[in-house]
């Protein structure tokens, strides 16, 4: 694979002229149906939105005797003391930088290359290919007529800068009369087709559909939607008229890099168990159908520059990955894949890396009614591919009633310090800056 999780903003490396900053110059990020027949269809059990019951869901993984219990507001606020300190050894080395990796020629001829990481580009010139940064970002539906209330004006900016950004599309597009519920289920979603230009006007390249709501309404009002997206020119992933289109990835060149991204959906599968693919329109991560996702992928790392899996799937309102994803990340990481995106606990979970792949738990909701408290803590997170390797760094948004906002700084820092103690094996900083640290462990444990 041709990039490496061990960025060179690791703990303990030098990252001199070298900006895990996006935007300009480093300053502009880190500073039932309803009337018109668009909504969601609730025919079960509330959705818990409680702040501290959603806490009170997340698993406990260890306890030590001789700590404090895990989760506690003792080991938390332990936590954030070693986040300070983090930031006082991880955080010294880059306060003078000031290049952002998205503006052009944006690495410093004194960023030393370790040769172990070179991509494809060596020899492709003296100074290879310029940096580019992808964007993704978590649970998307405009149900209860959300596209009114111009649910993305607030990240327009953070969305549109980046070389090409991503989000999970969770909802049928199209009017009232395509498509009927194929099934029963507690929540069905379906968003007007004008929502389309709310994504377009927002700076959005392409949408993931492997998830639990593209066929909310039947596969007329998924080909209705994936073709009203085509026509807008958004690409998209997982979803399609059969299981070839519904499985085959995006590949794209982005800037002097081929990326690819792959998306399959792990949740519902208990309809799955006899091995027959009943619902061939999504591309599925279902043990039954494992061999074909596996297959998808190891092309996809043979072909392209970055290898991006998008994984929905986990336990709604839980702040750490359950052994299923746990299981999917580490299948991903032995394939090669370079980045891991996961979504669908509707809470944003951390950052973690196994061996060369780093992955982003949940993406957290996006613009997603009725996001409130804890599912309203929203975030885009951002890659940054360069011949030195690949960072991350995150912008928190708030998600109230799925309408985003940029909120109070006080909010914004209380989503990152979220972020980083739901973080193994890397610390997010104050800033929005994702870098490894090993020795942290995070509320998860080392084994998430």
């Amino acid at each position: 694979m041709l990039w490496s999780a061990n960025a060179p903003c690791g703990l303990g490396n030098n990252c001199s002229g070298l900006s895990p900053h996006f935007g300009e110059l480093a300053t502009f990020l880190w500073g039932g149906h309803s009337i018109l027949g668009y909504g969601a269809v609730v025919t079960g059990a509330p959705v818990v939105r409680s702040l501290g019951l959603v806490v009170a869901l997340c698993a406990v993984v260890v306890t030590f005797s001789s700590d404090p219990p895990l989760g506690s507001r003792q080991q938390r606020k332990a936590i954030e003391a070693d986040r300070v300190d983090a930031e006082t050894v991880l955080g010294a080395e880059t306060e003078h930088v000031a290049v952002s990796l998205l503006m052009p020629n944006s690495v410093s001829p004194a960023l030393e290359v370790d040769k172990s990481r070179r991509t494809k580009a060596e020899g492709a010139g003296a100074d290879g290919r310029s940096p580019i940064t992808l964007a993704f970002a978590g649970d998307t539906s405009f149900h209860h007529s959300l596209h009114l209330f111009d649910p993305l004006a607030a990240a327009q900016r953070t969305l549109s800068l980046p070389d090409f950004t991503v989000v999970n599309l969770e909802t049928a597009i199209a009017p009232p009369t395509v498509g009927v519920p194929p099934v029963s289920k507690p929540f069905l979603f379906r968003s007007n087709p004008e929502s389309i230009d709310v994504l377009t006007e927002a700076g959005i390249d392409a949408v993931t559909m492997a998830n639990n709501h593209a066929l909310d309404y039947g596969v007329e009002a998924l080909e209705y939607g994936l073709a009203a997206l085509r026509e807008a020119g958004v690409h998209t992933i997982g979803a399609g008229a059969g299981p070839d289109q519904a499985y085959e990835p995006l590949v794209v060149p982005v800037g002097d890099w081929t990326i690819g991204i792959a998306a399959f959906s792990r949740v519902p599968c208990d309809w799955s168990w006899a091995g027959e693919n009943i619902r061939p329109q999504v591309a599925w991560a279902c043990p039954a159908f494992l061999d074909r996702a596996d297959a998808v992928v190891a092309e996809l790392v043979d072909t392209v520059d970055l290898a991006v899996v998008m994984v929905h799937g986990g336990t709604e309102g839980q702040l750490c990955p359950d052994a299923v994803m746990t299981g999917l990340n580490r299948r991903w990481a032995s394939a090669g894949v370079g980045l891991v995106v996961n979504s669908h606990p509707h809470v944003v979970q951390g950052v973690t890396s196994i061996d060369e792949t780093i992955v982003v738990q949940s993406t957290g909701n996006f613009a997603f009614p009725p996001s409130s408290g804890l599912t309203a803590n929203s975030a885009v997170f951002f890659a940054t591919l360069s011949e030195q390797g690949l960072l991350v760094s995150v912008e928190p948004f708030i998600s109230e009633g799925g309408v985003l906002s940029n909120g109070s700084s006080w909010r914004r820092a209380s989503i990152l310090n979220q972020i980083d103690q739901y973080s193994s094996g890397w610390r997010v900083l104050s800033d929005g800056r994702a870098v490894q640290d090993p020795s942290h462990e995070g509320l998860c444990g080392s084994g998430s």
